[in-house]
Order: C-alpha cells, then sequence, then structure tokens
C-alpha cells in the first residue's frame, strides 16, 4: 500500500511541475507579469491538469500506437524520441488551447487564435527540449519504479 502511494506521489509532482511549468509560460505569453498573472496562472494550471491528465492518456496511446505502426522498424531510442516528440507537439496544442481559453476567452476569435498561436510557439521550444530528456533519462526510470 505505502509502495502504491509513492508511485502515486511521483506521478502527481510530475504531472504539477511540467503543468506548471508550461502553464506559467502560456499564461506569460497571454497576458504577461500583469496583477493578475498569478490568480490567471493558477486557474489555468488546474484547468490544464484536469483536462491534460485524462485527455494525455489517450494522446499517448495513440501516439504509441501510431509509432509502433510506422516505426516499427526503428531502434528503441529513436522510437522513444519520435514518441516524446510527438506527446509535445500534441500535449502543448491541447496545454495552449485550454491556457488561451482560461486567459483570453472565445468572444474575439481573431484575438483568441493570435495569442494561441504565440502562446503555442513559445512553449513549444521548451517542451521539444524537455521531450528527449523526458523520454531518454526520466521515463526508463520511471518505468522501473512503477514496476517494482
Amino acid at each position: 500500500m505505502q509502495s502504491t502511494i509513492k508511485k502515486i506521489l511521483v506521478i502527481i509532482t510530475m504531472v504539477m511541475v511540467l503543468g506548471g511549468l508550461f502553464t506559467g509560460i502560456l499564461t506569460y505569453s497571454n497576458i504577461g507579469f500583469t496583477d493578475v498573472f498569478v490568480r490567471q496562472w493558477a486557474l489555468s494550471f488546474v484547468q490544464a491538469v484536469s483536462v491534460l491528465f485524462p485527455m494525455g492518456v489517450g494522446v499517448m496511446w495513440v501516439i504509441n500506437k501510431v509509432v509502433e505502426a510506422f516505426f516499427s522498424s526503428f531502434s528503441a531510442v529513436h522510437k522513444n524520441l519520435i514518441f516524446g516528440s510527438g506527446m509535445a507537439i500534441c500535449m502543448e496544442a491541447i496545454m495552449a488551447l485550454s491556457t488561451t481559453y482560461s486567459n483570453i476567452g472565445m468572444r474575439d476569435l481573431a484575438l483568441f487564435s493570435e495569442a494561441f498561436l504565440a502562446s503555442y510557439l513559445m512553449v513549444l521550444p521548451v517542451a521539444l527540449i524537455l521531450s528527449p530528456v523526458m523520454t531518454l533519462l526520466i521515463k526508463p526510470k520511471l518505468e522501473v519504479f512503477l514496476a517494482s
């Protein structure tokens, strides 16, 4: 029982750190460091974690199936890099949509679209840099820990 709690806490910590980092960048891109930044970031974070965690499981399953179907002859390292890049591209798009909706709203579709694109393009390089670190260094250790 105690081992299960540790595993859950590790996953929750990772989701919170990564979700906090990415929603912070997205919120900054949407509204800058204004008086309401912390409030908006917290709201964006809660929405992103609520939306992204369940969606992330589905996106992860789909991307894993696509990578296995199209890149089955590639090495495990290459498949992991493709998987991580695909996850970064998809999940950041979903998170950027959620955060931009939270910060800007949909009243002005042109403003929403511009803010979404700007925030997505700001956070995507960070995600693409963290992606190989996550897939090559952290994911294998996490899988071993979760299997124990």
